[in-house]
């Protein structure tokens, strides 16, 4: 139970929300630091939905650290534009797991269906 959920921050839809906030408060803040933590905490995440579909999200990673540099030279209108695609993927995943879990909770029948959805054939 205890790694469930261990996986469930480090790789889901709570580490994306995290992730976003964080981010969002050091490109807010001008907080360097807040960055590369985002940047490093959303690689596994980045990784994992990567090798689940096969589509390039690991360039998420790419645009928080992006956005860490973009702060460091102070523009932070192109810093707020890196963040887009993270602020897409987390929403984007944080609606699957939400749909999932009640898809699965009201209708049990319909549980691989939803995952093989977005599965790359």
């Amino acid at each position: 139970m205890n790694s469930e959920i261990f996986v469930l921050f480090l790789f889901g839809a709570p580490a994306g929300i995290l992730t976003s906030l964080l981010a969002a408060f050091g490109v807010w803040k001008k907080k360097i630091i807040a960055l590369v933590i985002a940047g490093i905490w959303s690689v596994p995440a980045a990784f994992y939905l990567s090798a689940e579909n096969g589509r390039p999200f690991y360039f998420i990673a790419l645009f928080v650290f992006g956005a860490a540099v973009a702060v460091y030279r102070n523009k932070i209108r192109i810093a707020w534009l890196l963040l887009i695609p993270l602020f897409t993927l987390a929403a984007a995943t944080t609606a699957l797991t939400v749909y999932n879990i009640y898809i699965n909770n009201l209708y049990p029948e319909c549980i691989g269906v939803f995952h093989d959805l977005f599965r790359q054939t």
